[in-house]
C-alpha cells in the first residue's frame, strides 16, 4: 500500500499560489475539490489514475509558490533534461532567467521519427533549446536545475560533472533520491562529495516520495 501522507491532497492553496500562472496545481486542486465526498484512499486512488496524463502535459513535480520562490531566488539557472519546460516557465513568472535544454524538446521531431522524440512529454511550455548533458558546461555562472532525471541512466552523473569542471557553483536537484526511482550510484556518490545547504519534502502525487535538495559545488 503506497503511502498518501505529506502529499498534494495536504497541500493548502494560498493567496500567493493563486497570485501566478500555474495550470498544473489549479487542475490538481479541482479534482480534488470536485471529489471532496471521496475519503483520502479513494481520491488518492482517483489522483493517481489520472497521473499518467497530467504529467505528460505538464511535469512530474507539482510546482507550488513557496518551493518556486526558492528555486527562483537561485536564478540565473540552467535546466538540462527540461522536458515540457514547465518548471522553466513557472520559474521565469517569478521572474527567474532561465536557459532550459533537452536531448528530445517535446514536439519538433517528425511524426515518421517516432525512435527519436521525447516519450514523456507532447509539447513545451517554454523555449527549450536541443543539447545533452554537455550543454551544463557552458553555463557555470548559473544554477543548475536538474528534475527527475531518469532512473539508473548516467544522464544526471555526466551533466552534473560537466558543470562541475567548467566552474560551475550550485545544484537544485528534484526527486526522489534513489537510483531505482532517478539518476544513479555515481550521480548520488558525487553528490556525497559536497555540501548539501538545503532540503525540503515536497508536497508530490500520493506514493511518491520527492525532495528539494540544494548543493553547494564548490
Amino acid at each position: 500500500m503506497y503511502s498518501i501522507e505529506h502529499s498534494i491532497l495536504d497541500y493548502k492553496v494560498t493567496d500567493d499560489d493563486l497570485s501566478i500562472y500555474n495550470p498544473y496545481l489549479k487542475k490538481l486542486k479541482g479534482i480534488i475539490d470536485e471529489n471532496s465526498h471521496l475519503d483520502r484512499r479513494e481520491l488518492a486512488d482517483l489522483l493517481i489514475s489520472q497521473r499518467p496524463d497530467i504529467v505528460s502535459e505538464y511535469s512530474f513535480t507539482i510546482p507550488y509558490y513557496d518551493i518556486l520562490k526558492k528555486a527562483a531566488s537561485y536564478s540565473p539557472i540552467v535546466e538540462i533534461g527540461a522536458g515540457s519546460g514547465y518548471w522553466a516557465r513557472c520559474l521565469s513568472e517569478f521572474g527567474a532567467d532561465v536557459i532550459a535544454y533537452d536531448s528530445f524538446p517535446p514536439g519538433e521531431q517528425s511524426p515518421w521519427e517516432w525512435d527519436k522524440g521525447n516519450s514523456w512529454f507532447d509539447d513545451t511550455w517554454f523555449g527549450i533549446i536541443e543539447g545533452d548533458e554537455s550543454a551544463a558546461a557552458h553555463h557555470p555562472e548559473r544554477t543548475l536545475f536538474l528534475a527527475w532525471p531518469m532512473p539508473m541512466s548516467p544522464m544526471a552523473y555526466k551533466t552534473l560533472v560537466h558543470y562541475k569542471n567548467a566552474g560551475g557553483h550550485t545544484l537544485i536537484y528534484i526527486g526522489d533520491p534513489n537510483p531505482a526511482s532517478s539518476g544513479d550510484e555515481h550521480f548520488y556518490n558525487e553528490l556525497a562529495n559536497h555540501k548539501l545547504v538545503e532540503k525540503s519534502d515536497l508536497y508530490s502525487w500520493p506514493g511518491i516520495h520527492e525532495k528539494l535538495l540544494i548543493y553547494s559545488m564548490e
